[in-house]
């Protein structure tokens, strides 16, 4: 995958809003097969990207509103979303993995015991294209209009 892409997008995520401009979390570029396996194993799968990113989100160093609500998981998925749409852009596939066994990629990677994973997304160009997207409720179901 060219370097160029991989900057856009990481960028995209560096630009990301967060809670009070915190940005709470970093990114990790796995491309060494040998770790790409150990992390395929700890999720189950056998993702074929060349890279995976690895979103590490550092819940001590969020905001929290007034009644205790952490905002974190919010900052992350931002984070990723704008991975995910970066991507898009230069046509390359991703998907948000949850799926996995955060225990062992902490391990794999080294991250400290304070952190907590939130996201991995296999990166690199498709295998196949998944047509549109189907698989939603209707809009009319999630608006309402008051």
């Amino acid at each position: 995958m060219e370097k160029e892409k991989l900057q856009k997008i990481l960028e995209a995520a560096r630009l990301a809003p967060s809670a009070m401009n915190r940005q709470p979390y970093k990114l990790i570029v796995v491309s060494k097969k040998e770790i790409m396996s150990r992390i395929n194993s700890a999720c189950n799968q056998n993702w074929r990207a060349p890279i995976m990113i690895v979103l590490v989100s550092t819940p001590k160093d969020a905001w929290v509103r007034d009644d205790g609500e952490e905002y974190w998981k919010a900052d992350a998925s931002v984070a990723m979303h704008q991975v995910s749409l970066a991507a898009y852009a230069e046509n390359l596939g991703t998907c948000w993995i949850v799926a996995f066994k955060e225990k062992e990629v902490k391990e794999v990677l080294g991250i400290d015991s304070d952190s907590r994973i939130a996201f991995l997304s296999p990166l690199g160009y498709p295998a196949e294209s998944k047509g549109p997207i189907n698989k939603r409720k209707p809009l009319e179901s999630l608006v309402q209009y008051i």
